[in-house]
């Protein structure tokens, strides 16, 4: 049994069927991912109506088109993960078009409500749980809402998919964006919980690809970058928050082999900007994953210094694009809240995983 596992996707922008040619873009990995029995990709965009109002206090809020569930039927998605920091972008009313859309389309979904995904495909036992981490500033991480990343929840989950004799495979939304070295907790968190039942732990949510490690019979990829996302943009400026580059343009999907529940082999298969790599651009991402991945062996304060000139550099690269006017039109009561969130979603962060590692 082969299950293909894709990062961030938005379909929004030129991913958007109203205003791009999505499915020209993603022709070829269309075709690829027909080789597989199982598809599963990170859903980061809610589907809403043209007027759906705002939920809640962000810099950036994005959506889909309902028209866009063709893609992921278009791309053979079996079930997506809605464990993220952007599915309450548009409120409840959103969230619950989402998922209506999606079971009207036979598409299953899990990583909210405590919802968790059990599937048995030639006699192998799959489990699929997924998790938003308060790294991530989400909004609604509770049991009526996205999952939050609670350690023990997860301890307690793998324990669960062991009893019941299913290989876990764990979806992750978690960690710092636009870096390509993972937050230490996770990869401390990661090994620490392979102690208590090997399980992939499918990471997404920094846009850009990160490293793998095999460890104690578990496989993390901490993160397989941008499937499906453009640009993004705000009200408060003509010029994109955030506007992609060949960083974000890079990923991969995972693939992996099962027999009788048990992971037999794994690759990874390179994309650029959604589409199948060619040859030269293919063996360029995977000597870089494989650079990413090397360092996760580093020693901690060593890799810790490393990560931290790579963050500080890019924090560097978005303040010198800020000028006066860019802080005076975040002089209002969203920014203040967004910063309050910010903190409170610190310290659940602490509580629930730095203090288990």
């Amino acid at each position: 049994m082969k299950i293909a596992l894709l990062g961030d996707t938005a379909f929004y922008g030129k991913f958007c069927l109203k205003y791009g040619t999505p499915k020209k873009i993603l022709e070829k990995t269309a075709d690829v991912l027909k080789h597989f029995d199982y598809v599963v990709l990170n859903l980061e965009t809610p589907f809403a109506s043209d007027n759906a109002k705002r939920f809640g206090n962000k810099s950036a809020y994005i959506k889909s088109d309902p028209e866009n569930i063709e893609l992921l039927k278009y791309l053979g998605v079996d079930a997506v993960c809605l464990a993220n920091n952007h599915m309450f972008d548009f409120g409840y009313k959103s969230y619950n078009l989402t998922k209506k859309i999606l079971s009207e389309n036979g598409i299953d979904y899990f990583g909210v409500e405590n919802k968790d995904l059990k599937i048995t495909i030639c006699g192998n036992k799959i489990a699929f749980s997924g998790y938003c981490c308060f790294s991530t500033n989400p909004i609604n991480a509770s049991s009526t809402g996205v999952n939050p990343l609670d350690y023990k929840i997860v301890e307690n989950k793998l324990k669960e998919d062991q009893s019941l004799g299913y290989a876990s495979i764990i979806s992750i939304h978690a960690g710092q964006e636009h870096i390509n070295y993972p937050n230490y907790d996770h990869v401390e968190m990661a090994r620490k919980l392979s102690l208590v039942y090997s399980y992939i732990y499918y990471g997404h949510h920094p846009h850009v690809l990160q490293g793998v490690e095999e460890f104690n019979d578990s496989l993390f990829a901490y993160s397989l970058g941008n499937f499906c996302f453009d640009d993004v943009y705000t009200n408060k400026s003509k010029e994109p928050l955030v506007k992609m580059n060949e960083n974000n343009h890079e990923s991969a999907i995972l693939s992996l082999q099962y027999d009788s529940s048990k992971l037999t082999g794994y690759e990874f298969i390179p994309l650029f900007d959604g589409g199948v790599c060619e040859r030269i651009q293919k063996d360029l991402i995977l000597r870089r994953i494989s650079e990413y991945s090397a360092r996760l062996q580093d020693d901690k304060e060593v890799y810790n210094e490393k990560r931290t000139q790579l963050l500080n550099a890019y924090l560097q690269s978005r303040k010198s694009k800020r000028d006066l006017n860019w802080y005076l039109k975040r002089l209002n009561y969203n920014s203040y809240k967004i910063i309050m969130n910010s903190y409170q979603n610190t310290k659940k962060y602490t509580k629930l995983i730095k203090n288990h590692l």
